[in-house]
């Protein structure tokens, strides 16, 4: 083996823990951005394909009453569909093991066998359901759900709208992609024949039409167009659509919401590459700082600067090369995991482990061209010392205090405060390599300030959700199947000691019809009292309904985002229930978490509807408004209702709509905190590094103290100070930038999930707990070397090279 190459070696391996630290670096960034492009890989290839095996319908209709094969003949004849299919659905109650009620929609297929539209798969058990049984969709058989112990042949109570209760068999699972996991929706999802709805006292009817069109299947506006004609045609057959739901064409409807999402993992891994470079400077300065004299022997005996430049080089490659070893597995393993969350938010499948060529190619470009830009700089300038520099480096110290303002800073304030000596040390010491320190902070604050913004990000959803909740602040609502009157609805809790306040609104499903005909997405239109007390909205423009309204509306900021074109004064027309109304708008208010929704006048809203002093939905607030008290009186409410002979279609109460946000919620920010974490890492190897590389540095000056009586206990409080000390100022920093990174990042969240800016709210408690983790980091960061320097005899560092 040549000399070069020996040395070259026992660089790398004569401070072990050194190059760990500059591998690990690099395999963190490396392996972040490789996990981060795995996973999407994976992700773009397993959804697209799942996505069409199951045939999406072009849109899905949702009707209030009932319809037959009839009318699904006559759509599907129409030459702009290329098919269509009923279906129906039914939300009843099943009881838990633990005797809690819960939602679950059962939905009926004509023909299992047949689907052309929406497709079903078969998991595990029968297939198609059996008479008076029914199959659990996968995603749904949840623990949080109540579900997850229910076994094939296990019977399973519900309860229907009607009030009915019956004992239906668990007849196996099928597998639903256009259903959404039970623990984001708080729903569970369950397949029977038409025969069980009629075993259930159910019509054999449809509420549901799916379709397909047969021309421009990836354009939103064709199919829009298509569905408008559809409801129109079932509105003059006496159909009344409740809304159409119209995904994104030929991709699935949370795209947006992983390419938004692959967007954000993508800049944290790039940004713990670059941090990582940071480390790389620091670690090749200090080698270049500790070799000065064996460059001015090889200088010395004819080393010319660019073989020197080389040996250096190679060495930094060869950190990128082992780094490869780590990187390369842990990026695919990752992005396997990081895949499978994905797949498990949105009910899908993937495959397991994979390389993909082109990620490990890129991954082998970085992982080369990374290191050698961070280390050109300082190995340009170590190789360009003189032979007289080199040969004349004493090994003691290095670095500049008391020539800037922070050194004159500091020294003012060891007069002033009671300082101890070895704190004088540990503060001096801090800030000789200001360079080093410099890149120190950079990489320590950048993680301390996404640290702390992701847990603004988690505050500010969270106040958003809570706003949201607010806005309507009800505890309890009841949706019935039809109207009943006003008095019956409110006379039937009045004996409730528990009932603080009951309201009934008027609901109903309406679409904006423009100018050219065209019709506008579904918004939910309420009908509240003027001095309703279950509302509290946030009014931006013009002002509140008013009993005495004929045709003013009052829209939120979602409407006015759908439809640009209208303003405060603008007079629209609706289509509710099959009929074209005008209305003026006269009020704008804030849209939190609630989709496109409108506000009208309840009396008038009866007029037009048809529905004079009659109601859809009840609102209850409770005296004792807990979490808890709302479960029980949910179930107490509806079955109080049921007793009376309502036929109540849902009961919900706020706390568990908090939960189900909350729980999709947490799913985001699980995903961020784990990039917080990879950024953490990254900056507890730097700081290692940096006080690895200071106590190297300052070997003979720790034996010079050593000699003059300076115990170990005080050389290990001098290093372990010196490390907190940097993380204090990283923590001051990264607090500082954690603020308008927290907000940018919250915005930029808001508009890719929610469509919408949430409130922005400083996290004190994250900005807290990361000031605890990161002085933890720079404990255990710093513990090694000191204790390895205070380990030191004085002949061992008095003969330290």
């Amino acid at each position: 083996m040549s000399p070069r190459w020996r040395k070259v070696i026992n660089d790398l391996l004569s401070n072990k823990t050194r190059t760990l630290l500059v591998l690990l670096s690099i395999a963190v960034g490396v392996s972040t951005i490789g996990m981060v492009m795995t996973s999407q890989m994976i992700v773009d290839q397993s959804l697209p394909e799942a996505y069409a095996a199951v045939k999406p319908a072009s849109a899905q209709i949702y009707t209030l009453n009932t319809f037959s094969d009839g009318m699904v003949n006559s759509i599907a004849a129409m030459d702009e569909v290329d098919a269509a299919e009923g279906r129906r659905s039914l939300t009843v109650r099943f009881e838990t093991e633990d005797g809690e009620w819960r939602n679950l929609e059962l939905n009926a297929v004509s023909d299992y066998e047949e689907m052309d539209i929406n497709v079903i798969e078969p998991e595990t058990g029968a297939y198609p359901p059996p008479d008076q049984g029914v199959l659990i969709e996968r995603a749904s058989m949840d623990p949080s759900l109540g579900l997850g112990d229910l076994q094939i042949g296990d019977m399973l109570e519900i309860e229907t709208p009607n009030g009915k209760k019956r004992q239906i068999r668990m007849a196996g699972t099928v597998y639903d992609m256009n259903q959404m996991p039970a623990f984001l929706t708080g729903t569970g999802f369950g397949y029977v024949s038409f025969e069980t709805l009629s075993w259930l006292g159910e019509p054999e009817d449809y509420n549901i039409l799916i379709f397909t069109v047969a021309n421009d299947l990836l354009s939103y506006d064709y199919i829009d167009q298509v569905s408008t004609e559809i409801q129109d045609r079932m509105a003059s057959s006496g159909v009344n659509a409740v809304f159409a739901f119209i995904p994104p064409p030929g991709e699935h409807p949370a795209q947006n919401f992983l390419n938004g999402f692959s967007i954000i993992l993508g800049a944290v891994g790039l940004l713990s590459l670059v941090l990582s470079g940071f480390l790389i400077v620091n670690t090749l300065s200090a080698i270049m700082t500790q070799q000065v004299r064996q460059i001015g022997i090889m200088k010395s005996i004819g080393a010319r600067v660019d073989q020197v430049t080389w040996l250096y080089l190679v060495m930094v490659l060869l950190f990128g090369l082992l780094s490869l070893l780590i990187a390369i597995p842990l990026g695919a393993i990752g992005g396997a995991a990081l895949s499978s969350m994905f797949a498990g938010f949105l009910n899908f499948d993937v495959g397991g482990l994979q390389f993909f060529p082109r990620v490990m190619l890129i991954q082998t470009v970085i992982s080369l061209l990374a290191p050698l830009l961070a280390a050109a700089i300082p190995i340009l300038r170590g190789v360009r010392v003189t032979v007289r520099e080199a040969i004349s480096d004493s090994g003691v110290g290095g670095g500049q205090f008391g020539t800037t303002g922070v050194d004159r800073f500091i020294v003012r304030l060891r007069r002033i405060l009671p300082i101890q000596r070895p704190a004088q040390i540990s503060l001096r010491n801090t800030f000789r390599r200001k360079a080093r320190l410099a890149l120190t902070l950079i990489t320590l604050s950048l993680a301390s300030a996404i640290f702390i913004a992701i847990f603004s990000i988690r505050a500010s959803l969270l106040e958003t959700l809570n706003e949201a909740l607010e806005y309507f602040d009800y505890d309890v609502q009841v949706a019935f199947d039809r109207s009943y009157r006003i008095d019956k609805i409110t006379g039937a809790l009045a004996g409730i000691p528990e009932v603080e306040i009951v309201e009934t609104w008027g609901f109903s499903s309406a679409r904006r019809v423009r100018a050219d005909d065209t019709e506008g997405d579904s918004i939910v239109v309420y009908a509240p009292r003027a001095d309703s007390q279950m509302l509290n909205p946030i009014l931006l423009e013009g002002r509140w309904i008013e009993d005495d309204d004929a045709n003013a509306i009052v829209i939120n900021t979602d409407v006015l985002r759908a439809e640009a074109d209208i303003k405060l004064g603008d007079t629209i027309t609706l289509n509710i229930g099959g009929r074209e109304r005008e209305f003026i708008i006269v009020g704008i208010v804030r849209g939190i978490l609630t989709g496109a929704n409108a506000f009208v006048s309840f009396d008038y809203f009866g007029r037009i509807t048809n529905s004079v002093d009659q109601a859809q939905i009840a609102l209850v607030r409770l005296y004792d408004r807990s979490d808890a008290n709302q479960r029980v009186m949910g179930e107490v409410l509806e079955n109080h209702y049921r007793d009376s002979g309502f036929r109540v279609q849902q009961t919900q109460t706020i706390a568990q709509l908090r939960q189900t946000i909350g729980n999709a919620f947490n799913v985001i920010i699980v995903f961020l905190l784990l990039m917080a974490l990879l950024l953490g890492i990254v900056g507890g190897l730097g700081l290692m590094g940096t006080m690895s590389i200071n106590v190297l540095e300052r070997t003979r000056e720790i034996g010079i103290m050593r000699a003059i009586g300076a115990s170990n206990g005080s050389i290990l409080r001098i290093v372990l100070l010196e490390g907190a000390v940097i993380g204090l100022i990283s923590w001051v920093i990264g607090g500082i930038l954690a603020y308008p990174a927290g907000a940018l990042l919250t915005r930029t969240l808001g508009q890719t999930l929610l469509q919408s800016s949430p409130t922005y709210i400083f996290s004190v408690s994250g900005a807290i707990l990361w000031l605890v983790i990161v002085l933890l980091l720079a404990v255990l960061a710093s513990y090694l070397p000191a204790r390895r320097a205070s380990s030191l005899t004085v002949r061992e560092v008095l003969s330290y090279e």
